[in-house]
């Protein structure tokens, strides 16, 4: 790996060489939808406005070897091959002493190949599959350029001069079936992360001093490992980013990084922008390799101290959780002289998400804090102000975590993220009643284990017998009768339910019913499966998954314990007082992280 090159090659670069297509690789089979997109992207890029002269449309890497004064094609040939045929559309226009000499292609267990690309035909476009998709191609390209004649000159010199590859020259040593395999077969093509390491690994890098280049490659490459190790580390991960789509976790890093380029703004490709980005920067800016290593390193560094640091974890978790940039959280980290200061600034940053239109500053005291947020919180209603409720919740979780520093407990937002937790009511209301027949009778499944104390069908008619409550005794019966009828007897569940809400006093409609007051965080499968539970079920759930050990946000937890309540009539109902309760709790817990002096706080 250590000797591996790379670099940005225009196809313009590419007309000298010589190139071999090993046995192991199969025949040509690009078809036409690909090649007219790759056209349509190259005039896309001509035809974009305000180009950069260093701006260039960027095709996927060539990986190659060099064996004999050739180079073999590990991994491209279907691209290069669509390259050659373009090529050889705009030299068939010309008369035969105004044509470019063009790159060669041979082909290792098909010789005939060589001589149709040279002089593709309709005559013998039959003879084999290879002549069949090549000749496929080139009559996609003579068609697709029959209404772009006025832009063919322009198109040719955009596509020999701004269209580059990815260069990818691996050592003579490396078995390049291996590499073709894990390329193709296992369909994992090279990521950024990939490719910005060869970046710091080229031996040109490090001068002359050969016992000093395999040391700085061997340290460079360690600590490489080393930062993908903690990014590995879902507890770091799930802080810092929302979603997990990197093959590679340090390549997140690098993107981050490639924000701060000021020249990455006009790179077109999508997919290659972080190795174009960093290898521009190598280029023009000509860094130190130790400097230029450091750089990465230190991003990396402040990203782990913030982790580690238990109190802007939360914060920083939190606004990262909102969507806020990495960036932004990063210029206001350098603009601030103290840590003190910093964290201020991210309650206040905070406080502007979750009570938008109002800005902390202009709230110096306590008792004007207290005000906005009991009016915010009162006014707000699930549905229209989920979203706001949802990031009330969560901060009220992590305000809690961050006000007992003896604990040293931490919010887990890789549980939250990958759980999909999110808002439900913990008192059912009477008009989310299950609609469809499975959720019906999933309803009445959980309602039966719950009053019998057994999910088995062949249970429920013994432990019917044994319940000494009438009331209680006809709900089960009906709902094992509506679990048995064939059709299903959504009116017999109908009553079942109403009877159910009446007996767990949950029947009653109040304007609370969508407030703050009665929502909590739940899990998605929680949610799937006992969203219109009534609350002493949904409160058993809860226990099962904190006996598990399973994540459950703290202050979920609290509710269904009931743990706000100053007075508990009844376990099982979530009565008015105790939405009462609980709102006092995230009131005085919101207002003491706004208001109160956190300088003492780890």
């Amino acid at each position: 790996m250590s000797d591996n090159e790379l670099s940005l090659r225009a196809i313009n670069d590419l007309l000298e060489e010589r190139f071999c297509i090993p046995a192991y690789q199969r025949g040509y089979r690009w078809t036409s939808r690909q090649v007219e997109d790759l056209l349509n992207d190259v005039l896309e890029f001509s035809e974009k406005e305000m180009k950069s002269a260093k701006e260039f449309y960027c095709l996927q890497p060539i990986v190659v070897r060099q064996v004999d004064g050739k180079w073999e094609l590990i991994d491209g040939q279907q691209r290069l091959t669509t390259v050659y045929i373009i090529l050889s559309y705009f030299n068939r226009r010309l008369a035969e002493g105004y044509r470019k000499d063009l790159f060669s292609i041979e082909y290792a267990t098909r010789p005939d190949s060589k001589a149709y690309l040279d002089d593709i035909n309709e005559a013998q476009k039959d003879r084999n599959i290879d002549f069949y998709h090549i000749y496929e191609s080139y009559q996609t390209i003579e068609t697709w350029f029959q209404d772009k004649t006025n832009l063919i000159n322009d198109i040719e010199s955009v596509f020999l001069n701004k269209v580059k590859v990815i260069w990818y020259d691996v050592k003579e040593d490396i078995d390049p079936v291996e590499v073709f395999t894990r390329l193709n077969i296992g369909k994992i093509p090279l990521t950024n992360a990939e490719l910005v390491k060869a970046l710091f690994l080229r031996s040109r890098n490090f001068g002359d001093n050969v016992e000093r280049t395999r040391l700085m490659q061997l340290k460079i490459s360690q600590e490489w490992d080393e930062i993908e190790r903690a990014l590995q580390n879902d507890s770091l991960w799930y802080f810092l980013t929302n979603e997990d789509t990197y093959d590679t976790r340090i390549e997140f890093i690098l993107d981050l990084m490639v924000s701060n380029f000021g020249t990455a703004h006009d790179i077109s490709s999508d997919h290659y922008r972080t190795f174009i980005a960093f290898n521009r920067w190598f280029q023009e800016e000509n860094p130190v390799l130790e400097k230029a290593w450091m750089e990465v390193k230190y991003y990396f560094m402040q990203l782990e101290e913030w982790h580690r640091d238990r109190y802007l974890f939360h914060l920083l978790g939190f606004l990262i959780n909102q969507g806020v940039d990495i960036e932004e959280l990063k210029t206001k980290s350098q603009a601030e002289e103290t840590k003190e200061a910093f964290r201020a600034s991210l309650r206040s940053r905070i406080f502007g998400m979750v009570f938008r239109r109002h800005e902390l500053e202009d709230y110096p005291n306590r008792e004007d804090i207290e005000a906005v947020i009991k009016e915010q919180l009162g006014e707000w209603n699930y549905g229209s102000q989920s979203g706001l409720i949802r990031s009330a919740l969560l901060l009220f979780n992590i305000a809690s975590l961050i006000r007992n520093s003896f604990a040293n407990q931490r919010f887990q937002f890789d549980k939250y993220k990958n759980d999909h937790w999110d808002l439900e009511h913990i008192k059912s209301v009477r008009s989310n009643m299950p609609e469809r027949t499975d959720e019906q009778k999933l309803w009445l499944a959980n309602i039966l284990e719950y009053l019998l104390g057994s999910r088995s069908e062949a249970d429920y008619r013994q432990n019917i017998a044994n319940i000494q409550s009438k009331r209680v005794r006809v709900i089960c019966e009906n709902a094992v009768s509506a679990l048995d009828s064939t059709p299903f007897d959504w009116q017999l569940f109908e009553r079942v339910y109403r009877a159910t809400l009446r007996y767990f006093k949950e029947a009653a409609e109040s304007e609370t019913d969508d407030s703050i007051a009665n929502l909590a965080l739940l899990d998605a499968h929680t949610n799937r499966s006992y969203q219109n539970a009534v609350f002493p079920i949904k409160r058993n759930r809860i226990i099962g998954l904190d006996k598990e050990g399973a994540f459950v946000p703290l202050c979920t937890k609290n509710a269904f314990l009931k743990y706000y309540s100053n007075r508990v009539e009844n376990m099982m109902f979530w009565a008015e007082q105790d939405r009462e309760f609980y709102l006092e709790a995230i009131v005085e817990m919101l207002v003491w992280f706004f208001a109160e002096d956190h300088e003492v706080l780890q």
